[in-house]
């Protein structure tokens, strides 16, 4: 697993902020005072998850809805929440969707320790911490509670599914960029055997390490028995030149499950790398990047 640059998705779905320490006193919870703007509102959001406060902005159309929204998630680094200048968030304002950002547990105004990916409960506890941030905001009369989903890229895709599976029936929707829909160890064992680690082609044909993948045992954390109890209708986006998480054999388990279980699953495949980059090579995170009506095409009509 490399640390992703960041710089992917800032077309519409950016989901990258900066790099902010940690805080070293007690927040509040609770929303702040609401920020008017031009075209679009503020308010600043704590809450409480696994007995840490968490902070973030929530982006809000101008007209008081209700709105549907969606929770940003983020990769696998110390990402901080999106803000709404130069970025993609008034793409999603001007299409009437609520957007909440928020910094990762332990980065920004976030409490606790960030990053521990190797300890088995971390995916559940980034999980909680998105299920918090749904419940939250879905206390706003501005927010329609029916109508709250999720956005992950990246190691989001291990984080999402999972939060699914724990709170069933309070997601509408997930959209899911680049995500693994396999073993940790398999992941790292792809990362590795790419050359994406060292962003540096390994040489090896993708007959040869699919031949090692196949020997390989499996371990760590497996999405797999969340996906199988998630309940929610799910946007899948792949990149055929992703050498970061194995793109055949994360399709393959996710067709299997939904055929299996009869789950809402949209797969789709583009000719671009993990982090979005149209005909991007390994590790590039600049360039044109996909068009954002696949995502909005997908859940429009989910959300109106």
């Amino acid at each position: 697993m490399r640390v992703r640059s960041g710089a992917g998705l800032a077309l519409s779905v950016s989901l990258f902020g900066s790099v902010c320490t940690s805080p070293t006193g007690p927040n509040p919870t609770g929303f702040g005072p609401q920020r008017v703007f031009a075209d679009h509102r503020e308010v600043d959001v704590w809450w409480e998850s696994e007995g840490k406060v968490l902070a973030g902005t929530l982006y809000l159309p101008l007209d008081p809805g209700p709105h549907p929204a969606i929770v940003f998630h983020f990769g696998s680094n110390r990402w901080t929440r999106i803000r709404y200048q130069g970025t993609g968030i008034p793409d999603w304002i001007s299409r009437g969707i609520a957007v909440l950002s928020y910094d990762k547990r332990g980065v920004g105004e976030s409490e606790g320790t960030c990053c521990p990916w190797r300890v088995p409960d971390y995916f559940p506890l980034l999980a909680n911490d998105l299920i918090t941030a749904v419940r939250m905001i879905r206390s706003l009369p501005d927010i329609d509670s029916a109508r709250v989903g999720l956005f992950g890229f990246s190691q989001g895709g291990w984080i999402v599914p999972t939060a699914v599976a724990l709170a069933p029936g309070e997601i509408a929707f997930t959209i899911i960029g680049s995500g693994p829909a396999v073993p940790l160890s398999e992941e790292l064992l792809y990362s590795q055997l790419t050359g994406d680690n060292e962003c540096k082609p390994s040489g090896l044909s993708a007959e040869e390490i699919e031949r090692r993948l196949e020997a390989a045992t499996p371990s760590g954390f497996d999405p797999s028995p969340y996906l199988e109890r998630a309940d929610a209708p799910g946007l899948w986006i792949y990149g055929s030149l992703d050498t970061s998480i194995p793109v055949n054999r994360s399709i393959a388990n996710l067709r299997r499950i939904a055929g299996d279980l009869g789950k809402d699953f949209t797969i789709v495949e583009l000719p671009v790398n993990h982090e979005w980059i149209v005909n991007g090579a390994m590790c590039q995170s600049s360039g044109p990047t996909i068009d954002p009506n696949v995502l909005y095409d997908w859940l429009l009509p989910r959300v109106r």
